[in-house]
């Protein structure tokens, strides 16, 4: 998904880091881990989550959007822990060195598979739920300003998805 991202807004003046590839196959300078942090030191036990995806526009350094793709559960728990392991966080490194520039303009989207559909009124709960407690929340990253959570039922169907939540976490960052 992160090359068919990179293909897709390529044009548009964004990067798309990503942590899932191979190395020597893909960019070096695209592929790596992108960690949600508590605190400013880059030790194991203060990683929080790791994200598969960023989207950086190039003019400003700001990252739109921060992706996770659970692809193998759909359990709330999970989802809910992609979200608040993100947003309880105090900051975003891509490859351990990176600070990565989070904020208002950023969009966390958490995409997960259902492959039945039957979970649609389990994930617009979650999201309100999400929409509602996200607020109280005061650490740094919970500055984000959109959190995103959408099922998918096939890989075609991810990718559609995927290109609109990410057009949208653009037009929402300019």
């Amino acid at each position: 998904m992160a090359r068919m991202l990179s293909k897709a807004f390529k044009n548009r003046g964004a990067e798309v880091l990503f942590d899932h590839g191979r190395k020597g196959a893909d960019p070096a300078d695209q592929l790596g881990r992108i960690v949600t942090w508590l605190g400013h030191r880059n030790r194991s036990d203060a990683m929080l989550a790791e994200l598969d995806i960023a989207v950086i526009m190039h003019d400003s350094g700001k990252v739109c959007a921060l992706i996770e793709v659970e692809e193998t559960t759909d359990k709330p728990k999970v989802l809910l822990g992609d979200v608040f392991a993100t947003l309880l966080g105090d900051r975003v490194t891509f490859q351990g060195k990176r600070n990565l520039l989070i904020g208002p303009w950023t969009t966390l989207i958490v995409m997960v598979c259902d492959r039945r559909q039957t979970h649609r009124s389990k994930m617009a709960f979650l999201q309100q739920e999400v929409d509602h407690i996200r607020p109280a929340i005061s650490r740094p990253n919970a500055t984000i300003g959109c959190v995103v959570l959408a099922s998918f039922s096939e890989a075609a169907d991810l990718e559609v998805k995927l290109i609109q939540e990410v057009e949208q976490a653009i037009q929402r960052a300019v």
